[in-house]
């Protein structure tokens, strides 16, 4: 069997580590992304070794869009068999429309979408063939939030997933997975997301192994590209 390896941004934590943890559950080596949670990535890379697995650390600021060649390059050097991108890495700041400043939409785009949109780039440019999964929001089929940049930025990396699986098939194949509330957070408590998942047509909010799950089944799947997939119960109908 050939060797598999993924590139996960912001793999450290949350969703990354999950992600992590089931590619290498999956015998895929992992090339593991984190910008300030070095202690968790250490962490993770010791856990993910016992699974028998390579994983190789690399921290790096998205926010550093010039260096971003180079770290695609120092993955090719460290994992040169990876046959996957996920820009799972994002952002997520509060303010509706009349309170988002310069700074905080900078923050927003520069990190939720122009650090994918050349992160994609430099797959192509380095590996020449794989795919590429950008992680997105359920959010993106409303017009309305109270994180206003951050929503209209994971709208604009939907249409670039599309755009880009045009562009760059038949090599690279680009998809998008597009999660509902998963993880409690400060603002979402597990009484509100109880409350939420008696809304949505399945009755349940997918968990965090259904996203994980998804983003891996698009990996494998050699005929589909261009594709949204809304992993949230239904919540994007309501």
């Amino acid at each position: 069997m050939a060797k598999k390896a993924v590139i996960i941004t912001g793999g450290a934590k949350r969703v990354g580590a999950a992600l992590a943890r089931y590619f290498a559950e999956a015998g895929y080596d992992i090339a593991l992304h984190y910008n300030r949670s070095s202690a968790d990535a250490k962490k993770l890379k010791k856990e993910i070794e016992k699974l028998g697995r390579t994983c190789a650390l690399f921290a790096q600021d998205l926010s550093d869009i010039k260096a971003l060649p180079k770290l695609m390059k120092q993955v090719q050097k460290a994992l040169p068999h990876c046959t996957a991108l996920v820009n799972n890495a994002s952002v997520f700041e509060r303010a509706e429309l009349m309170e988002t400043d310069e700074a905080l939409f900078d923050r927003q785009f520069t990190v939720n979408f122009k650090a994918p949109f050349f992160l994609t780039q430099a797959f192509a440019k380095t590996f020449g063939k794989g795919c590429i999964i950008n992680m997105l929001d359920t959010d993106i089929a409303q017009t309305q939030g109270s994180h206003f940049a951050y929503l209209l930025s994971k709208k604009v990396l939907a249409d670039f997933t599309e755009m880009a699986a045009r562009a760059l098939g038949p090599d690279i194949r680009v998809n998008g997975v597009c999660p509902g509330i998963m993880l409690p957070s400060k603002e979402l408590d597990m009484p509100y997301m109880k409350k939420l998942s008696q809304n949505v047509p399945l009755e349940m909010l997918a968990g965090l192994e259904h996203a994980v799950e998804t983003v891996r089944w698009l990996c494998e799947q050699k005929t589909i590209t261009g594709q949204l997939l809304f992993t949230d119960g239904g919540q994007h109908l309501l």
